[in-house]
């Protein structure tokens, strides 16, 4: 065999009617064309994958493609539950016996770690040294207000409570451009500007209707009388909160809305703009009868009976006084009774009229008193934390 039929395919092929043989040597980049054109196209696409796995679980039915692999399969289903381990005090099971042990130490506990501050008992050491951390914290500093000197524990309480003194509104209505002191007030005012303002809670009785459910049951008191506020001092009962704190004012002598141009104090905001119209020179309230100008419409009243209705006097019993107003003979019998309804809390003492009290709050062993006990305060606080 030569190099050319080494490098090649070698091939024969005979002429029947001649009898000559023809040899051809093929090189191997020729026979795979010629390969490659022999092949059909339909043996060029790929072939289908056919599943091996012939071997299916009888319990579960999962197929396999080895014996070997669903002898090791059948032995999940073979495995038996592992024991429960059972508390005998609770239904609680554990799988472990460590966590049963464990456990069952809650119901062994017993309450043997007093606290040596209150007396206070618990069932773990952890727990106890907790809780004495609410022994060991320091008091807050409590905020306290320039004007009337009273404590708050948060600041913004104090803030808004300095409004009371300053007459500050930083709230501002933004259609009519009316101020409040507070935002919850602002925005019910609001509403009062849209077209149908909605008041859910309505009367039963005369059919008003308002925003707040507050506000329905405050005005319910005006038809059942009732007066659940009552001075602790004089035992009088009023139907409102506000108007009961502004009384209590005038047994403790505290004013805290005071005139900027003046100085004076006074027990509400109402009286101290009614006083305010005395620096203006306003007198909005005229008589109907001789148009007598006055400031406060009480003083236009007192003046319309005492001039021209003239009314019956009240006589005093004790001594014939007389008065044209019932008030005013009230007042005047406690010369007689001995009656002193305004108490200074801080000291005790306790006076017949408001301006003795306003002038004892002034005097200067008041402020001293005043000042030793806050001192004392001050003294005892830290000894008390530490």
């Amino acid at each position: 065999m030569g190099p050319e039929a080494a490098a090649g395919v070698k091939t024969e092929s005979s002429d029947e009617s001649t009898g000559e043989v023809t040899v051809m040597v093929i090189s191997e980049s020729d026979s795979s064309d010629v390969s490659t054109d022999a092949v059909p196209e339909s043996s060029k696409q790929p072939m289908s994958y056919v599943s091996d796995k012939c071997y299916p679980c009888p319990t579960c039915g999962k197929t396999f493609d080895r014996p070997s692999k669903l002898e090791r399969h059948k032995h999940v289903h073979m495995k038996t539950p592992k024991t429960l381990h059972q508390c005998q005090h609770c239904d609680k099971s554990f799988k472990e016996r460590e966590k049963l042990v464990q456990h069952q130490k809650i119901h062994n506990r017993t309450n043997q770690h007093p606290c040596l501050d209150c007396g206070k008992v618990f069932n773990r050491p952890s727990r106890l040294e907790r809780h004495r951390r609410t022994h060991s914290k320091k008091p807050r500093v409590p905020h306290q207000c320039s004007f009337c000197m009273k404590t708050f524990s948060k600041l913004n309480k104090l803030v808004r409570h300095e409004r009371v003194h300053t007459g500050e509104k930083p709230f501002t209505c933004t259609v009519c451009g009316k101020c409040f002191s507070e935002l919850g007030h602002c925005k019910s005012h609001e509403k009062t500007h849209e077209d149908q303002p909605e008041k859910p809670h309505s009367c039963q009785q005369c059919g008003m209707c308002f925003f707040k459910a507050s506000k329905l049951r405050r005005h319910m008191r005006t038809h059942t009388g009732e007066k659940p506020f009552r001075c602790t001092v004089c035992e009088t009962c009023f139907t409102r909160s506000e108007v009961l704190r502004r009384h209590m004012r005038s047994h403790t002598g505290e004013r805290p809305y005071t005139c900027l141009i003046c100085g004076k104090g006074f027990f509400s905001r109402r009286d101290l703009n009614v006083h305010d119209l005395t620096h203006t020179g306003e007198k909005p309230h005229l008589c109907p009868v001789c148009g007598k100008g006055f400031s406060q419409v009480g003083n236009m009243r007192e003046h319309e009976q005492n001039v021209h209705i003239k009314k019956e006097k009240y006589i005093c019993n004790e001594c014939g006084a007389t008065f044209t107003q019932y008030k005013s003979l009230t007042k005047h019998q406690r010369v007689h009774t001995g009656e002193k309804p305004y108490v200074c809390l801080p000291c005790g003492s306790s006076f017949s009229w408001s301006h003795g009290l306003s002038r004892h709050r002034r005097s200067l062993t008041h402020k001293q008193m005043c000042m030793a006990a806050s001192k004392d305060l001050s003294v005892d606080g830290p000894s008390e934390s530490a």
